[in-house]
């Protein structure tokens, strides 16, 4: 399992993708996005619902195949909060996981191979809410 962050180049305006050290996990990543925001001129990007929704219906609307892809929601409610809210989009395609889209831009990535696929869908998501 690897792990991306999304960030966005505030000089160019475009989305980079950086795979993250081995060493880093889910728990301890945020030390390693703060790292690399102080570095460069680069800040780690959420995404927004509408965002999200968009990625969704692109890659549920692009397969009419034999094999589709899922999308689905994982609801969180955090502890001072009442109502649920969606953390995260998970892909997946013939029941095998390829990605998690978490909020706050973390990439938790089964199939290294749909990195190129969710860059072009993500930017063709991002054009039509834009």
């Amino acid at each position: 399992m690897q792990l991306c962050q999304l960030f966005i180049d505030k000089n160019k305006s475009e989305f980079m993708l950086m795979k993250m050290p081995d060493e880093v996990t889910p728990d301890n990543y945020q030390g390693w996005v703060s790292q690399k925001e102080s570095e460069s001129t680069i800040q780690a990007f959420e995404f927004p619902q509408k965002l999200l929704d968009q990625i969704a219906m692109e890659y549920l609307d692009e397969n009419q195949t034999d094999a589709p892809y899922e999308a689905k929601y994982v609801l969180m409610k955090a502890p001072d909060e009442e109502a649920l809210f969606i953390s995260s989009l998970e892909l997946s395609r013939n029941d095998d996981e390829k990605l998690d889209v978490v909020r706050n831009g973390l990439l938790i990535v089964f199939d290294e191979n749909e990195l190129q696929h969710f860059s072009d869908v993500l930017q063709k998501a991002w054009s039509k809410i834009n």
